[in-house]
């Protein structure tokens, strides 16, 4: 009997919405509610306004988000590419507004945010999609095409992440760049430009180190500080200290299972933007090492979902577009976790899905919806035989 000759070979196929993605981000939605509404209460209590003020704002927001995730989970991610410019273009008219017109608005230092009466938002925050889809869409192109598009694809974002960096922003500038890194690492391109910056960073980082570069004629007083503050901890506990040194009482007063839901001490006018980015503390204070775990393994497993769906994504443009966002994600869960624990220096980050910050709620279930939308068209394994 002659055996039948097989061969494997990969094809697209179409699939439902990738639903444990989708659970896991309404997890964290509703997770994001709770600790919104327990942090921003004793605040606005104080500020005799509605006690509901904050959470009502949080739901608009994450409305307008829902919206967004089910739109382009239907929106053929391909598409995307062309648009890409135009919407680059547009998040830079954006940024330039905040930057040279009244509509901008100073808070803290930092000018980033737009005043449109009704409400607020950070154009800097559109940057992350749009940073994503720029490198998805340059690394994807052939070889000649790449060559003759690099001066384009180079200005536009090399203005994005300037005007960012200028408003200042730098936390949001090194989490741009560190999306562009590690989507550089995943178009499969040679690593010498990687391995040639790793070293002119080490390079620059012990100079700063042995004070042979002056760090403060870089960056913002303030931004400088911080990093004082952070190199010699508890050095300026009444000053740029005090938010991360009551961050750590926060977190070491939780213990293991957490003094209970709303019953944080240090959320009632001791630890400022305890609704915003240090809404992780207020967790840990009141739900323990083990509500902390949770959120930490939902975003490990956020993590895991968009790396397979990267992985399974039949184009290299949607390769590059799921990890970008995965990234993208991930990256700056980790800077704020690392903040409220001191393990960075304070920088102005939102933790993502759960801290009150209308624009990153948006951006975010905006881009968990173009995920989807990728997970839909997988690559399989199909056995013909012959």
């Amino acid at each position: 009997m002659d055996k039948l000759n097989t061969n494997i070979e990969y094809a697209p196929v179409k699939v439902p919405a990738d639903k444990k993605l989708f659970v896991t981000v309404m997890i964290l939605v509703i997770i994001g509610f709770m600790a919104v509404f327990s942090a921003s209460l004793p605040m606005c209590m104080s500020k005799h306004i509605n006690p509901l003020y904050y959470i009502i704002q949080h739901l608009f927001w994450a409305i307008l988000g829902g919206f967004g995730l089910v739109l382009f989970s239907f929106f053929d991610y391909r598409k995307l590419k062309k648009i890409t410019f135009k919407f680059a273009i547009f998040v830079i008219v954006l940024l330039l507004l905040v930057k040279f017109t009244p509509l901008g608005v100073t808070i803290n230092g930092a000018r980033r945010w737009m005043n449109l009466g009704l409400f607020q938002f950070q154009p800097s925050e559109f940057t992350k999609l749009a940073i994503i889809m720029l490198l998805a869409h340059f690394f994807s192109l052939d070889k000649k095409n790449m060559f003759r598009q690099i001066q384009k694809f180079a200005l536009t974002f090399c203005v994005m992440i300037f005007i960012v960096l200028k408003q200042p922003n730098l936390s949001m500038t090194l989490i741009l760049l560190g999306i562009s890194f590690f989507m550089y690492i995943c178009s499969g391109k040679t690593l010498k430009p990687v391995v040639a910056g790793l070293c002119i960073l080490v390079c620059l980082v012990g100079m700063i180190k042995f004070n042979i570069i002056d760090l403060s004629n870089f960056i913002e007083p303030f931004q400088m500080s911080r990093i004082m503050n952070w190199n010699n901890s508890g050095s300026d506990l009444q000053g740029e200290g005090y938010q991360v040194f009551h961050s750590k009482i926060a977190i070491s007063s939780g213990g293991i299972f957490g003094q209970g839901y709303g019953a944080s001490k240090e959320k009632l006018g001791w630890l400022p933007e305890c609704h915003t980015d240090f809404i992780f503390s207020v967790i840990a204070e009141e739900m323990g090492f083990y509500g902390c775990l949770i959120i930490i393994m939902l975003f490990l497993h956020l993590f895991y979902r968009g790396t397979h769906i990267a992985s399974k994504s039949p184009t290299l443009y949607g390769r590059l577009l799921a990890f970008g966002i995965t990234i993208s994600v991930t990256m700056q869960a980790f800077f704020n976790i690392s903040v409220a624990t001191s393990f960075l220096p304070a920088t102005g980050i939102t933790l993502p899905f759960i801290s009150y910050g209308g624009s990153s709620l948006f951006v975010t279930m905006c881009m968990m919806g173009i995920l989807l939308n990728i997970s839909k068209t997988q690559l399989r394994r199909v056995v013909s035989s012959t």
